[in-house]
């Protein structure tokens, strides 16, 4: 192989690349600006979300009147704002109230209380926690002031208490939820970012009529290969790098809010943790770079090739959204697929749980797909049909 050779591909490339403003926007623009504005949006958004669940879970529908002794009181203790109503089920279900309570009898006889909540709204969960509260108050004085009346011990309601204790760090699990959403996002912007470069060097090429001077230069198809892959890695990786650099700055700036850092335990994105997702993506900018060239070579123009390479990035999601899943931990087995590995070892770098056997493993069979797509891509370039379709 000419290095030389393979060095003025690559470099012609590069410069058609800075070139196409759309390359440029998908590569640069977006990465540069999603990152601080999604978290400037989504702690917003988070933020004002909250303080109006807060405002509307006080609101609580109850009959005109409600016989038990004392319960009244306890919802208004509780902090609720009282709303009479004729049919309470109905106010939470139109949303003029977050919940109702409701009396009524048990099937042996005894008084019950029956509240009506929607789980699908915010309000009306924050409502469902506080009128349990509310409601254990009650009972407990009642029960109190019952034994009080037969001469029984109070302490007898407690013979033991129960002190559980969270030993995740804190901010542990915010920590998790944000890596998978970092992998997830990263991974999909870089394949975005290499989309259109994969693109106009191949269907691109095609319409422009340069690929034929091209594949007559002396150089050979895989010199040609590498150099056009080299090209688009090189833009997939740019794209990985300023969206995380960008995710570093919304740390730092403070763009994510104070109160999602406080959730997140107060965490900084280090040297170490950026250097980490960026050598966890190498390869797989590599693959995508590798995969998209080849695809997009069976395309006869830009447009087509448009259409060949949709289906693919719609692919990509469902695998990188795996990282965002609840539940799922990071195996031996799991860290063999592809971009699923990618998506769930930028999780554990960002949320601090990765291991040198998961970071080897996903490294290793993800340059291992890389190498695969590679061949493939020479052995696609090597077929004249291919090339030249008409």
């Amino acid at each position: 192989m000419n290095p030389f050779a393979l060095l003025t591909i690559y470099r012609k490339e590069m410069l058609e690349m800075v070139r196409d403003r759309r390359t440029m926007f998908s590569m640069v623009l977006v990465p540069i600006i999603a990152m601080p504005l999604l978290f400037k949006v989504a702690g917003y958004f988070l933020t004002t979300s909250d303080k109006q669940a807060e405002a509307q879970a006080v609101v609580l529908a109850i009959p005109e009147r409600l016989a038990m002794p004392g319960l009244e009181d306890a919802l208004r203790a509780g902090g609720f704002q009282l709303q009479v109503s004729d049919d309470p089920r109905a106010a939470v279900e139109k949303k003029k109230a977050a919940a109702a309570v409701v009396e009524a009898q048990s099937p042996t006889g005894d008084p019950l209380v029956r509240l009506y909540v929607d789980r699908t709204r915010t309000a009306s969960d924050k409502a469902s926690d506080k009128l349990r509260v509310a409601l254990d108050s009650l009972k407990t004085e009642k029960v109190r002031a019952a034994l009080a009346g037969s001469g029984v011990p109070v302490k007898v309601l407690t013979p033991f208490t129960v002190d559980r204790v969270d030993v995740a760090p804190k901010g542990k699990k915010g920590k998790m939820e944000l890596g998978g959403m970092i992998g997830y996002i990263v991974v999909l912007l870089m394949f975005s970012g290499c989309m259109y470069p994969a693109l106009d060097m191949t269907a691109g090429e095609k319409e422009r009529r340069t690929l034929e001077i091209l594949l007559a230069a002396p150089a050979s198809r895989q010199e040609i290969v590498l150099g056009k892959i080299l090209a688009a890695s090189t833009a997939a990786f740019i794209t990985a790098v300023l969206n995380v650099l960008s995710l570093s700055y919304a740390f730092s700036s403070g763009a994510i809010g104070k109160d999602m850092h406080d959730a997140l335990g107060n965490m900084q994105v280090d040297g170490r943790v950026i250097a980490l997702v960026l050598l966890a993506v190498l390869p797989t900018a590599v693959t995508a770079a590798a995969v998209m060239i080849t695809i997009s070579a069976f395309a006869k123009s830009f447009k087509e090739g448009q259409s060949y390479l949709t289906p693919l990035m719609m692919l990509v999601v469902f695998p990188a959204i795996v990282g965002l899943m609840p539940g799922v931990e990071a195996s031996a087995g799991l860290m063999l697929l592809p971009v699923v590995n990618v998506s769930q070892l930028i999780k554990q770098v960002v949320s601090g749980e990765a291991t040198a056997v998961n970071f080897g493993i996903s490294f290793g069979s993800n340059l291992v797909y890389a190498t695969i797509a590679f061949l493939v891509a020479v052995r696609i370039f090597q077929r004249e049909d291919v090339l030249f379709r008409s």
